[in-house]
């Protein structure tokens, strides 16, 4: 006889007022496979091993999303025992009448006839790859906000899900036709791209090669996108990241400037009081629990 398999049931997490639950997991092999009556958007945060979805067994790693309709059986397994080995993912769970409710406000995706091919199957077709991690701080900001359940947290974690859907409809089609990815899509990515690698030695020449635009469509796609020239919005990235430094450590500030991207400390100086108005000195000492140096 076939085993039961246990049924997670959203009225049992769920919080008064809320349709949407989210949660940071580590994933052990003593939990057992299970099936949902919610929707489930799960993605990988840390680490690496298998999703077992019904009988079949796909790798995950940092950066796979997956979307589960209801009655999907599923389960993580980390790849070992081993304390190096973790398995960490984001579970972002909600009633199934939302999707509907997203599926309405933006038609032109055809989300409903998106997920209607998943729920027949196979689930594995929802499958997303984020490979420059653009959704991570999406789920993080989720998290928290699920978690500090402030004023309006229900409305504000309805916005994000709308945004989470989106991105991983449009990550779908991108795969799917990547012949047809308007240029948007790829300028998208290189923010993406410089945001996370904002301190390493970047030039326009090599992100616009990396994503196999000339330097000068690259400048008029990425200032149309972002308002600001490639190098206008990688200062910025870096001295964000100094400010956060800044208020958080005890690192001096020739550390810092080291940190973010700069290889000296006037260089740093200069950007830094171009863009907020002040020394890094001056806005330690009047923003840092720390105080000054």
């Amino acid at each position: 006889m076939k085993q039961a398999r246990h049924t997670l049931k959203g009225s049992e997490l769920f919080q008064e007022g809320l349709r949407i639950y989210v949660n940071r997991a580590e994933e052990r092999f003593d939990l057992v496979q299970h099936e949902h009556d919610f929707i489930e958007l799960t993605y990988v945060a840390e680490g690496s091993g298998y999703h077992y979805l019904g009988d079949r067994m796909l790798p995950a790693s940092r950066g796979d999303l997956f979307a589960l309709p209801v009655g999907s059986s599923h389960v993580f397994r980390p790849y070992s025992l081993e304390k190096n080995r973790r398995l960490v993912v984001y579970n972002v769970v909600f009633a199934e009448e939302l999707m509907d409710e997203i599926a309405r406000e933006a038609p032109e995706l055809e989300l409903d006839k998106l997920w209607r091919s998943l729920e027949e199957g196979p689930v594995e077709k929802g499958a997303a790859r984020d490979s420059l991690l653009r959704l991570e701080p999406l789920f993080e900001r989720m998290h928290e906000e699920h978690a500090a359940a402030g004023p309006g947290c229900g409305a504000l974690l309805r916005s994000m899900l709308t945004q989470l859907i989106i991105e991983w409809a449009r990550m779908l089609r991108a795969a799917a036709l990547p012949e047809e990815r308007p240029s948007s899509d790829f300028i998208g990515e290189a923010v993406a791209f410089v945001r996370e690698r904002a301190a390493e030695p970047l030039t326009l020449r090599s992100v616009a090669d990396n994503f196999r635009l000339s330097e000068r469509h690259f400048q008029r796609l990425f200032k149309r996108h972002t308002g600001q020239t490639f190098h206008e919005f990688l200062q910025r990235q870096r001295i964000h990241a100094a400010c956060e430094l800044l208020r958080s450590t005890r690192h001096k500030l020739d550390t810092i400037a080291g940190m973010v991207g700069y290889r000296d400390l006037p260089s740093f100086a200069r950007v830094f009081k171009r863009i907020e108005g002040c020394s890094p000195g001056r806005y330690r000492k009047t923003s840092s629990t720390f105080g000054a140096e």
